[in-house]
């Protein structure tokens, strides 16, 4: 075991009271590794869930997909969305039940924590659709959960995460930087792709947690992860929210530029982050329930 995983080890092992995924969403993973099973095997399953159920269907029909018809069945969103689209709403909608929610902690607002999330995720989403990506929702959901580990500090590392809050806000640095020092060189990503491979996220996604602040590092996932690179720092620039710290880091050159996006369209990219994080407010209003 390398020395960064025995420093993160160290830290996880004092975890007690991690919230564990809802059996349901553990279930339909495991039923969609079949490539013969059904959107209505898969919908009578998460169907089984009541309140899983009326909160998917409350966000596939939000303003933020803007179906012209009501879905009234997940087996209808299975349809109309594909399997990984259900599969990852669902995925939000468990991480809000767990996560959700504001908290006390000085220099850390929740509510402006989970604000910038749905931005990130909204951003993801355009930039994703902009390279023809067929699988959007993965995009959002993946700009939604790019910063799961700092609640997770903020929970269950209590002490160790206000202390690294106050560095940020003595420093004026990134939080990153702020956790290096305090937390032995481990990270909220190192403990955002612990969660990820705990809940038997997808591959991408956990890689996306773990690599986004430095897209070089990524590997299988290089594009998706520069996707959620470029969408934080879109969304720090334009002030959604709040990731944790009042900086706006630098964007990796490459990554960029495998982004391909002619800065004369920027402008209107912007516009279309703010507009669409609003229609993403479906989200918002869950995790402030």
């Amino acid at each position: 075991m390398a020395t960064d995983e025995k420093k993160l080890k160290k830290i996880v092992d004092n975890i007690v009271g991690l919230p564990t995924l809802p059996t349901v969403l553990t279930n339909v993973t495991k039923m969609m590794q079949n490539p013969r099973v059904s959107a209505a095997q898969v919908g009578k399953v998460i169907q089984s869930d009541v309140a899983l159920t009326s909160k998917i269907l409350k966000l596939v029909n939000s303003a933020f997909y803007g179906f012209p018809n009501r879905i009234s069945t997940v087996t209808h969103a299975i349809v109309i969305l594909g399997f990984n689209a259900v599969r990852s709403t669902a995925m939000s909608v468990s991480v809000f039940d767990s996560f959700g929610g504001g908290g006390e902690t000085e220099g850390f607002d929740r509510m402006a924590f989970w604000k910038h999330s749905i931005g990130c995720g909204a951003a993801s989403r355009i930039l994703a659709k902009r390279l023809n990506i067929k699988e959007l929702e993965e995009a959002f959901i993946a700009g939604l959960l790019h910063d799961i580990g700092l609640i997770i500090l903020d929970q269950f590392v209590h002490e160790e995460f206000v202390k690294v809050m106050k560095q940020v806000k003595e420093k004026d640095i990134l939080i990153r930087d702020a956790e290096k020092e305090l937390l032995d060189g481990v990270t909220h990503n190192d403990l955002g792709a612990w969660l990820g491979r705990k809940w038997n996220m997808a591959p991408a996604l956990i890689e996306v947690i773990e690599a986004y602040p430095n897209p070089s590092s990524a590997s299988d996932n290089y594009l998706l992860v520069s996707i959620v690179h470029a969408a934080d720092i879109l969304t720090r620039a334009l002030d959604i929210g709040s990731g944790g710290d009042n900086r706006i880091p630098k964007i990796n050159k490459s990554a960029w530029e495998k982004l391909g996006i002619d800065m004369a369209d920027l402008p209107s990219i912007l516009q279309e982050i703010v507009d669409s994080a609003k229609k993403a407010e479906a989200f918002f209003t869950m995790v402030n329930k």
